[in-house]
């Protein structure tokens, strides 16, 4: 292993994500609802957006990689795609190529060589030994090669390649592969999935990927990156420890002195993700934070008048909503099992009035109270939570307040990135 410690090497494999129009002939499927708190405004989603969602989802998209309407992909599957450069060579190549216009970002999820090479990752094979013959376009879209001159089973690893001026020569990104595991989303009609969990990919979550890192642009992005991977971890998808870094590379003056394999190493080391405090808090603190909170709820119960639910929907159950998973509230929750984490990675907490009458209408009122009095003297984003009927914070919702905060939901317009490339 001594002898991989070079500056052109490394240990990790990247894959980056890009600006994304809908409208173009050459975007990949979609699905009509992002899920896990997404905001997708229009057709153009950011890499960052992309980014984000594939943490909250914990998966990575298995795709064909459609260009002039033909898959770049060859064989019967699709694939997640990988470049094995270093991170500071990545970084330096993705913001000059971005600002020629080209399809890349240096928004990026990093991954350990090693775990994807046993999960079945391997380098691309640029060229084959003579001319290939024209690729078959079967009836499920798939372009294959003769079996005769490479396997069914390693068509997804070749890519075309000619020296010749002008013609296709990607082997500067030094690719790898990871074809899927199983069966791609196809649907007869030709529609799209309708959520982005019936989209197959690799799984990012996996105990076997622990060692993962994120390189994002500013420090405001490496926060809601942490801000997503506490969320689950609070959930319980992954380990403390699963993800190992967050870099926001405008905070380096100079990405060209991290070639060197050890500072390279130093510079992740620094900007390692420590989870730990967060999960530091004594609980002797935890529950003197926690009485100050059910205090207010008695006192707010107490004023709390009867709301009538709206319509002739049923009155199902209301928590009190909750941002900033960070704050020492928030921790405190968490530690002695207050919180509940819903899918879409909202925080909502069970709350007692304290007295025998726990009357969903009253129960609102006393819950927007508390909600008032969090945001005034905490700074904290909070309102009511509440489902039409039952007790599942799951189950259909009462379109209510709605809490504004980028730091909860994946906006595809926020945080995009300056691409700055003074950084050189």
């Amino acid at each position: 292993m001594r002898n991989n410690r070079r500056y052109d090497l490394s240990d990790r494999l990247i894959h980056f994500f890009r600006d994304l129009d809908l409208g173009h002939d050459d975007a990949p499927q979609t699905p009509q609802w992002w899920g896990y708190g997404s905001r997708d405004d229009d057709d153009k989603l950011s890499a960052h957006f992309l980014q984000r969602h594939a943490i909250r989802q914990g998966r990575l998209w298995a795709t064909w990689s459609f260009r002039t309407t033909g898959r770049t992909i060859y064989g019967p599957r699709p694939a997640v795609c990988f470049t094995e450069m270093p991170i500071a060579a990545f970084i330096e190549t993705a913001l000059a190529r971005n600002l020629r216009g080209e399809a890349i970002s240096p928004f990026a999820i990093v991954l350990p060589k090693r775990a994807l090479f046993q999960i079945g990752a391997r380098p691309v094979i640029y060229g084959l030994t003579g001319t290939p013959p024209p690729a078959k376009v079967e009836v499920d879209g798939a372009r294959m090669l003769p079996d005769d001159v490479l396997p069914r089973h390693e068509q997804y690893r070749y890519a075309a390649f000619d020296g010749h001026q002008g013609r296709p020569d990607w082997s500067h990104e030094r690719e790898w592969r990871w074809p899927l595991q199983g069966r791609a989303w196809r649907d007869p009609d030709g529609l799209p999935p309708a959520h982005s969990d019936d989209l197959p990919g690799l799984d990012l979550d996996h105990p076997d990927m622990a060692g993962l890192g994120v390189i994002v642009a500013n420090q405001e992005q490496a926060r809601w990156v942490v801000g997503d991977i506490l969320t689950k971890v609070d959930r319980g998808d992954i380990a403390a420890d699963h993800y190992e870094f967050v870099l926001a590379y405008e905070t380096i003056s100079d990405w060209r002195e991290l070639r060197d394999y050890e500072k390279m190493q130093r510079k992740v080391a620094e900007y390692a993700i420590d989870l730990a405090p967060f999960f530091a808090m004594s609980e002797k603190r935890a529950r003197a934070r926690i009485a100050k909170l059910d205090a207010w709820f008695v006192k707010a119960h107490k004023k709390a008048s009867r709301k009538h639910c709206d319509g002739d929907l049923p009155c199902g159950k209301c928590w009190l909503w909750i941002g900033g998973n960070q704050h020492p509230l928030v921790r405190a929750l968490v530690a002695m099992g207050r919180i509940t984490v819903s899918t879409d990675g909202f925080y909502l907490i069970e709350v007692s009035s304290g007295s025998g009458d726990s009357s969903t209408e009253r129960q609102v009122d006393a819950i927007e109270r508390v909600a008032r009095k969090l945001r005034r003297r905490l700074g904290l984003s909070a309102t009511s939570y509440r489902v039409v009927s039952g007790d599942d914070p799951e189950g259909v919702r009462y379109f209510g307040d709605t809490l504004d905060d980028d730091f909860i939901y994946n906006s595809s317009g926020v945080g995009t990135g300056s691409l700055d490339s003074s950084v050189f």
